[in-house]
């Protein structure tokens, strides 16, 4: 019994960073809409357990920053819509990512990535 259970670890380890299950918020729909401003818009899914709040974050890719694009996300809402203001003009690539309220180490969500580019701002 030891050997399966070791492998059920192992593979719940490696699961798929962007889902973590236990907490039940997972984007389901990120929408980058070029019009002029650029926005974002995107939905998510949850359960009973997600927490109550969460923060959204624009992740460079390259540079690893993060940049709070909304401080506070009521969970309930269920879909939202954000601008570029937080990047102060810096195009890149970036990934929209779902954290603790507060706290970007704890992420929730990520999307995959996509281009801003100097015409988004």
């Amino acid at each position: 019994m030891a050997p399966v259970a070791d492998e059920i670890n192992a593979a719940a380890s490696n699961a798929d960073f962007d889902r973590r299950g236990n907490d039940g918020i997972a984007l389901t729909d990120v929408d980058v809409k070029r019009i002029n401003p650029t926005v974002i818009k995107f939905k998510w899914s949850s359960h009973r357990r997600s927490p109550n709040r969460f923060t959204v974050w624009l992740r460079n890719v390259k540079t690893q920053e993060y940049y709070k694009a909304r401080g506070t996300v009521w969970t309930s809402a269920g879909q939202l819509q954000i601008g570029l203001g937080s990047l102060d003009h810096k195009k890149g690539e970036y990934q929209l990512v779902l954290t603790k309220w507060n706290d970007y180490d704890d992420v929730y969500a990520r999307s995959s990535t996509f281009k801003i580019r100097n015409s988004d701002f």
